[in-house]
């Protein structure tokens, strides 16, 4: 997209600050993953260089492996609190995960997922074998899937995209 795609504004306010806010309203704490520290609190260094989001969520392990970890990218701007509560409300921790799923997608969505603390070392061993797609480790584990209409798990990825979408959320605001 040639931006930071958390920078965008959909709802009000920079996309990453709008999920932060719809998070902590659903009592998650919450984090960043970034490349570079900037020294706030509320910030997972990625540790696990050049590896995208499985290098984030590896690193969110590190931080605290004994914890699930609820990953959520921000370039879905449609992800709302409803969908947040429905993941959390079925997750099953007796899976490696639980996942969200476009009813017409063939995987799941490894960014709109909560990964139970035994997906670490499941993670790990992917990346051993040199796969680092989160995506990959998740067709093949036992993960609870849930299905969702697609539109409300779309990412953006161009500036076509984004205006649409921009359009879209604010004529249902």
């Amino acid at each position: 997209m040639g931006k930071d795609k958390a920078s965008l504004n959909y709802h009000g306010l920079p996309q990453k600050e709008h999920v932060k806010n719809m998070l902590e309203k659903c009592n998650l704490t919450t984090f960043f993953s970034v490349a570079n520290a900037s020294g706030k609190e509320d910030e997972i260094v990625d540790s696990f260089y050049n590896l995208g989001p499985f290098g984030g969520i590896c690193s969110a392990f590190q931080k605290d492996p004994n914890s699930a970890w609820l990953v959520l990218a921000t370039d879905i701007p449609f992800v709302d609190e409803n969908l947040v509560q429905l993941l959390l409300e079925e997750r099953d921790s007796s899976k490696v995960a639980t996942a969200i799923k476009g009813k017409n997608k063939k995987f799941p969505e490894p960014l709109i997922t909560i990964y139970e603390p035994k997906a670490y070392g499941k993670l790990l061993q992917y990346l051993a074998q040199g796969y680092s797609c989160p995506r990959k480790m998740l067709i093949n584990a036992d993960v609870k899937i849930i299905e969702v209409d697609d539109g409300l798990i779309r990412n953006i990825n161009t500036e076509e995209e984004y205006l649409e979408a921009f359009k879209e959320i604010s004529k249902n605001v």
